[in-house]
């Protein structure tokens, strides 16, 4: 409870919210992860770089997070367990200077709220 998770290897196609196929992998951790713990609830959080607008970036990064949750939602895990935030570019963990950086701040969190 109350534990901030990074799902690392989770991408989207470029501009989108498609899933890249090897996303899936760390998914199904995610998935295992919420079948164990059927009372955990999570907010899942997408998150950009800053490349693109304010409010483009804010819309990417919520559809990101939906398409998360829709993934899990198709392999029955119960949609009222998730809410899906998008918070843009508003939260980087790295320089948005450099392509490592904007790599590593497009991403997805897993809050887990209980």
């Amino acid at each position: 409870k109350g534990k901030k998770i990074i799902l690392r290897g989770v991408n989207f196609e470029f501009n989108k919210a498609t899933l890249t196929e090897d996303s899936k992998t760390i998914l199904e951790s995610a998935y295992n992860a919420m079948v164990a713990n059927p009372d955990v609830r999570v907010e899942i959080s997408g998150h950009t770089d800053s490349k693109g607008s304010d409010e483009y970036n804010q819309d990417l990064s919520l559809r990101r997070a939906q398409s998360v949750k829709n993934w899990l939602v198709q392999r029955g895990i119960a949609g009222d367990r998730m809410k899906t935030v998008g918070k843009g570019e508003k939260e980087p963990i790295a320089d948005n200077a450099t392509a490592e950086g904007r790599a590593e701040n497009r991403r997805i969190e897993f809050y887990v709220e209980e």
